[in-house]
């Protein structure tokens, strides 16, 4: 054998020990592809829920902003009409009301909400008149809204949130009482902010959301949660950004000047007065319930993908180290072939040896050809297990064929040769009795069908007639097998012997020459 066959054997062993052992790589490859995946769905699906909460959290401050700008445009109109009603019971003359013309305010203005209180000013901003018993006598000269209204303002709305003690903010909604271009003073009505407490209970959006009127100027007008300072809106994102194009809506405000929440905010313009309204949903409180899935998910599937990750760890290892076990194991069983190779060759040469020294033995020719031509066939056989590595089977058809080939040559007979050999294997132990049955038969068809130079044709056939059988047909077209009535020569006994070694039975005819025919079992 040489060493090229040895490392070609070799190569083929590590190579698919390499293919092997790449095993353990794909299964943490294809783990983590999973994995990828599944994360991936996993982070698309979280963020579908995080917009869908965005969404949703949108869509309830935008119509709870357009709800809250109908109940103050309901506020506003019917403190107006409270107004024009309080302006048209005091007549013509200064305000100074008498007892009838307070009986005629107090009807005017007695179907204001609950809370609304009304107070009259003359002329210099002295309290004449309030729907509240306990109010004192005193003067709204110096307030900001009376002088407007002075200056010629119709109606003002106070940007100040006002309050008559510590414990109820309201604001004002103010105006001015004129006949001709003289000021007779103002009429005004205080809206409490319990009316923004009860829009912001109703509308349930957590404790840290807010409602809010602000002035069409920016100031705020009231708020709640209620805000113990005037907040100027002029320069916030509203303003600059929004209201300029659209009447309502929503945005993401930043961090509130007022109390530092990042909010939803939706507005919606007051129709027919210089009002915004808003309303404020928590960024936290819009997103709970996606937080609130987002921890359920991880809590239920981080598991799953830790479990998933280490098991694919643990399998690869498992696979990695069944890979080395396999690799010892296909580097033994390449040994073994190696072995296996060598015995079969080192046969060969021996028995190549033992056919050189028979020809060099002082023996009759015709029996030193036929011994050479037995240890020949041998030769064939060990020839083709190496060769082919398949140490418990041979390929019949290819080792019969050399073999046929090998005695015409041999012979050097003009023999027409012709051969219909299946792709049977016969087992180890039956390849060389059925090779030196084939030699024996072959040789003697050249001996005596083909003898003085005789041309003639040798057909041999190899198929399966059944299931698990082989027959082994060899006709020539000679003058025919002459009947024996003695003991047949060493040839026969050699047939008879190795046709019962590998169980079959044979039998010779004489149909235009001899034909042999034998079936055997293929184990």
């Amino acid at each position: 054998m040489t060493a090229n066959q040895i490392d070609t054997g070799k190569g083929r062993a590590s190579g698919a020990v390499r293919r092997r052992l790449r095993t353990p790589l794909v299964t943490v490859g294809l783990t983590f592809l999973l994995l990828t995946l599944v994360l991936g769905l996993a982070a698309l699906v979280a963020w579908q829920a995080y917009r869908s909460a965005l969404t949703t959290a949108e869509a309830r401050a935008q119509s709870s902003a357009q709800i809250v700008a109908a109940h103050v445009e309901w506020m506003m109109t019917a403190s107006d009409q409270a107004l024009r009603r309080i302006d048209s019971a005091l007549g013509g003359h200064p305000v100074r009301p008498t007892a009838d013309e307070i009986s005629d305010i107090t009807g005017a203005v007695g179907d204001l909400p609950p809370g609304f209180r009304f107070s009259v000013y003359d002329e210099t901003g002295r309290l004449r008149m309030s729907s509240d018993p306990q109010a004192a006598i005193f003067s709204v000269a110096d307030t900001p809204y009376f002088r407007e209204l002075k200056d010629g303002r119709f109606l003002v709305i106070s940007a100040e949130p006002k309050s008559n003690d510590e414990n109820q903010p309201f604001f004002i909604v103010a105006r001015r009482m004129s006949r001709g271009d003289a000021f007779y003073g103002i009429a005004s009505i205080a809206i409490p902010n319990t009316r923004m407490e009860f829009l912001w209970r109703s509308l349930n959006f957590g404790a840290d959301s807010s409602v809010a009127i602000i002035g069409n100027d920016g100031w705020l007008v009231a708020r709640h949660p209620n805000v113990p300072q005037a907040i100027d809106y002029s320069d916030s994102p509203l303003f600059k950004n929004f209201l300029s194009t659209r009447s309502e809506g929503v945005y993401l405000a930043g961090r509130s000047p007022v109390d530092g929440q990042v909010r939803i905010v939706g507005y919606s313009r007051v129709l027919g007065w210089p009002l915004v309204a808003t309303t404020g949903i928590a960024l936290d409180q819009a997103l709970a319930p996606f937080y609130g899935s987002l921890n359920t998910g991880l809590a239920l599937g981080l598991p799953l993908v830790l479990l998933l990750a280490g098991g694919s760890f643990w399998v690869a290892r498992l696979l990695r180290d069944d890979m080395m076990r396999r690799h010892e194991l296909e580097e033994a069983l390449e040994r073994n072939r190696f072995l296996l190779r060598e015995i079969h060759h080192r046969v060969k040469n021996n028995l190549q040896t033992v056919a050189s020294l028979v020809r060099l033995q002082p023996l009759p020719a015709a029996a030193r050809e036929d011994m050479g031509r037995r240890i020949t066939a041998m030769v064939a056989v060990h020839e083709q297990i190496y060769r082919s590595d398949q140490f418990d089977k041979v390929q019949a058809s290819g080792y019969i064929e050399r073999l046929v080939q090998d005695i015409a040559v041999g012979y050097r007979r003009p023999v027409e040769i012709q051969t219909s050999l299946a792709p049977l294997s016969v087992s180890r132990d039956q390849a060389i009795p059925l090779g030196l049955i084939v030699n024996e038969v072959v040789t003697n068809a050249f001996k005596h069908a083909f003898k003085e130079d005789r041309e003639g044709r040798l057909t041999v056939v190899l198929d399966e007639p059944e299931p698990n059988k082989g027959r082994l047909v060899i006709r020539d077209d000679g003058p025919g097998r002459q009947e024996q009535t003695g003991r047949g020569g060493m040839g026969s006994s050699l047939i008879e012997g190795f046709a019962h070694q590998i169980g079959g039975t044979y039998s010779y005819d004489n149909d235009g020459g001899t034909v042999f025919s034998m079936v055997f079992p293929l184990r």
